[in-house]
């Protein structure tokens, strides 16, 4: 492996020094940033919303004049607003009727899963930061 290592680097050793370095024009600056800078002025890339901003402020303006006219129209009477409304009464407790009981071998294994889990990651994460240097 060495001794073609050695050979290719002599055959490239052998190229370099009968080719000339070439040089370039002295406007190639010029001419380089000059096509830069009608790439850049290309009309293709301007961003351009799917929805315009006239139409987001009216849906915003008439979502906040729809909560002003329910929150500030006076009722005839002094009821609340699910009362005025017919809406039912939400029970904000989901797990009001719910208990919870683990076994000691459940809670054993969670604790050792998670364990486990916090010693695998930062070894997964050096061994492909590792595979990825090379």
């Amino acid at each position: 492996m060495e001794k073609e290592d050695k050979r290719i680097e002599a055959i490239v050793n052998k190229l370099m020094q009968a080719d000339s370095v070439e040089k370039a024009p002295l406007d190639f600056t010029d001419n380089v940033m000059a096509k830069v800078d009608v790439l850049s002025k290309s009309s293709v890339t301007t961003y351009k919303p799917l929805i315009p901003k006239v139409v987001l402020y009216a849906i915003a303006a008439s979502f906040i004049a729809l909560v002003v006219y329910i929150l500030f129209k006076s009722p005839a009477d002094n009821t609340s607003l699910s009362e005025r409304y017919n809406l039912p009464e939400l029970s904000l407790n989901p797990l009001e009727g719910l208990s919870f009981d683990f076994s000691s071998t459940l809670m054993y294994a969670t604790v050792l899963f998670a364990i486990m889990i916090s010693i695998q990651i930062p070894l997964l994460k050096q061994y492909f930061n590792n595979r990825l240097s090379y």
